[in-house]
């Protein structure tokens, strides 16, 4: 099939290239001349795990095609996604990507006299948003034309990005037009026995993705306001409590006598709070949409509330440990929100920093993807920015984990001495081996010691 791609950002381009190794033909368009520049020379704008390889066979099967300018793409296609992003700005979800996207395509529409073609928005909306603000605009734009219109959200983790869109738990097709229903089930089709696909209305399509995205950031907050609650008590290590709860039998299945542990256990894990660009945009993108139409959500509130204060309580534990944090040297492990990723949005370690810094500490910082992206990430001048873990933890009285890179897994008290005046450890995901550490330089979130 022919489809166009509108935006080129980390959901657009991750749909294309997928797509377009799918055996699709993908024409690309982003109003960022250089992205596109990026893209027709097989350079990847982010990193995604896997994504690089099959970029550079897609360009050059010429499954993936980066055009110069709207027309081209709807002159060459049936149909196209809208992947424009969707932030937040003053707490509210801000539509003007999509609302110029929108407009636009549109125009091109109308311009190559294209009837029936399919409008898809793969850009996260909130509810009501595809039929009282998209469908308006093409409904007058291409009053004299038949056109599809369709929500079909995405369900990508940066870091799996690539696993993710390949092997699917739902295709989500939100449309009142039987038409685009069965356009989007023939782009997918490669799955259709591979995966549920989940045929609903618009505003259905609309508030899943926001559900999705709720439910699991509720599971981090949940685990890390158990921490807090353990913390408190004497010989109480939450990680072990919710261990236990993961073995409960209404989340662990136990077939053939073999326990099939749930992927979600990997959201019930104490630490120093979610970041990216998805859960806190989204979680409050829909409180705001709730509060604007008098919907109480005390639940959706607590997710963000218990999330703002993580980055502070690893601060809080680095100090009760030194005393003081005046003068003292502290090692940042890990910038961006999660591994495998470049994304540095809503990091936690990005705002452990500044109260560190307002505290008086001397900050040297590490992250792996610093070797590949040396420019990725601008810091206060305070900050030292280093290549090397070697060189982060030099002279430190104090290292705090935010990242859960793999590299970091291999940290033991014989490697920190090398390097540390102090060789402390905040564990800040939870996922070292403790037993690799001297007794009394090994901490992390939800214990009590």
């Amino acid at each position: 099939m022919k489809i166009g791609i509108i935006g080129v950002g980390y959901v657009g381009l991750t749909t294309a290239i997928c797509l377009a190794s799918m055996k699709h033909e993908i024409s690309i368009f982003d109003i960022n001349e250089e992205k596109i520049k990026q893209i027709r020379e097989k350079k990847l704008p982010f990193f995604e795990k896997g994504l690089q390889e099959i970029l550079e066979n897609v360009i050059s099967s010429k499954n993936l095609i980066p055009v110069k300018n709207l027309n081209e793409l709807v002159d060459n296609t049936e149909g196209c996604f809208i992947c424009v992003g969707t932030p937040t700005k003053s707490n509210s979800i801000d539509l003007t990507q999509i609302i110029n996207a929108v407009k636009s395509l549109a125009d091109s529409i109308k311009q190559n006299d294209k009837n029936d073609y399919k409008i898809i928005i793969r850009s996260t909306i909130i509810p009501n948003t595809a039929r009282n603000t998209i469908l308006p605009i093409l409904s007058d734009k291409l009053y004299e034309l038949k056109f599809g219109l369709s929500v079909v959200p995405e369900f990508l983790r940066e870091g799996n990005a690539l696993d993710d869109f390949m092997n699917p738990d739902k295709i989500v097709i939100g449309s009142s037009d039987e038409n685009s229903i069965i356009f989007v089930k023939k782009i997918f089709q490669n799955f259709k026995d591979r995966c549920e696909f989940i045929e609903t209305s618009l505003e259905s399509a609309e508030l899943i993705k926001y559900t999705n995205n709720a439910f699991f950031s509720m599971l981090i907050s949940f685990s890390n306001e158990i921490a807090n609650i353990s913390e408190k008590i004497p010989e109480v290590d939450s990680h072990e409590i919710l261990k236990a709860l993961v073995s409960d039998k209404r989340i662990t299945s136990i077939i053939n006598n073999e326990r099939i542990v749930p992927s979600l256990e990997s959201y019930l894990i104490p630490g120093c709070g979610f970041g990216g660009s998805c859960f806190p945009k989204d979680i409050q993108a829909i409180l705001d949409y709730a509060n604007k139409n008098k919907i109480k959500t005390p639940l959706l509130k607590a997710i963000l509330e218990i999330n703002a204060e993580r980055p502070n309580k690893m601060v809080i534990l680095s100090e009760s440990i030194l005393g003081t944090l005046k003068n003292k040297k502290v090692s940042i492990l890990g910038l961006t929100f999660k591994p495998e990723t470049d994304d540095l949005r809503s990091s936690p370690a990005l705002d452990a920093i500044e109260i560190l810094l307002e505290k008086g500490a001397n900050i040297s910082t590490f992250d792996p993807i610093l070797k590949s992206k040396p420019d990725l990430v601008k810091l206060p001048k305070e900050c030292k920015i280093c290549f090397r873990i070697e060189d982060a933890l030099r002279d430190s009285d104090v290292a705090m984990i935010f990242t859960k890179w793999s590299e970091f897994k291999s940290l033991d008290t014989k490697f920190l001495k090398q390097f540390m005046k102090n060789p402390i450890i905040i564990d800040g995901r939870g996922f070292l081996d403790k037993e690799k550490f001297d007794a009394g330089t090994y901490f992390k979130i939800g214990y009590s010691e």
